[in-house]
């Protein structure tokens, strides 16, 4: 038996009360839920994640659904490779006091 990653991703879901945020679980991994912000963040594989996003926007406490966005984000910051170059406009250094001025 071996271990294989799946493909995971989250939804997004506006609710309108966030009382019935516990009938989600059947759709997937329950995240987080905000009671203020009224929303509910679930984890499902992503194979699945089209036709579980089209049964839960046929709630009635649902408002929209969102597809998360994440494992589409390249999070490097920057290559082994890549050099960075800092510049410094002139408008910046106009209200710096330089020690020749003095």
């Amino acid at each position: 038996m071996s271990f294989q990653i799946k493909a995971r991703r989250s939804l997004i879901v506006y609710l309108n009360n966030v009382r019935q945020a516990k009938q989600l679980r059947r759709f997937g991994i329950v995240d987080y839920i905000s009671q203020r912000m009224k929303y509910a963040v679930i984890y499902m594989d992503e194979a699945d994640i089209e036709q579980k996003r089209q049964l839960i926007e046929r709630l009635g406490f649902v408002k929209s659904v969102e597809i998360s966005h994440w494992p589409d984000v390249d999070s490097t910051v920057g290559g082994v490779n890549e050099e960075v170059e800092f510049a410094v406009d002139d408008t910046d250094l106009e209200d710096v006091i330089v020690d020749e001025e003095v």
